[in-house]
């Protein structure tokens, strides 16, 4: 590899689009993308959870985060709760469906990779989140 021409950012970002692909032809059934289903997993497991708190916890640019929230809301997905975002009970429901579609496609991933790849993007995303962000 050479370290001159190997674009790291540019390796990631393609990366990305091969597994975000991958992940939301998993969730097509349900009609989300796997990013509203990320949103509606996350905001399950902590009812409550401040919009700006769930982005910066997610790494998601404030805009993208106020566009899939107000979609939510749209699709009656989310109270309207100025106490922070808690999920309706059709919600909740699909929260817990796009859960058990993640965790069987999840674990196929990991399967398939292999725990040296998963170590490897384990420490890789450390690396960045700690050495990079500081």
């Amino acid at each position: 590899m050479n370290t001159e021409t190997y674009c790291i950012a540019g390796r990631l970002r393609m990366l990305a689009r091969v597994a975000t692909g991958l992940y939301n032809d998993a969730f097509t059934g349900e009609n989300v993308t796997f990013a509203q289903a990320g949103l509606l997993m996350h905001i399950f497991a902590q009812p409550g959870i401040r919009q700006s708190a769930l982005s910066k916890t997610l790494q998601i640019e404030k805009s993208a985060m106020s566009r899939d929230v107000q979609l939510m809301y749209k699709n009656g997905w989310l109270t309207d709760n100025r106490r922070g975002l808690f999920l309706t009970e059709e919600g909740s429901l699909l929260a817990k469906r796009c859960h058990k579609i993640w965790k069987e496609l999840n674990q196929r991933v990991h399967a398939e990779l292999g725990p040296e790849a998963v170590n490897g993007l384990t420490l890789l995303s450390e690396s960045l989140l700690t050495k990079l962000l500081s």
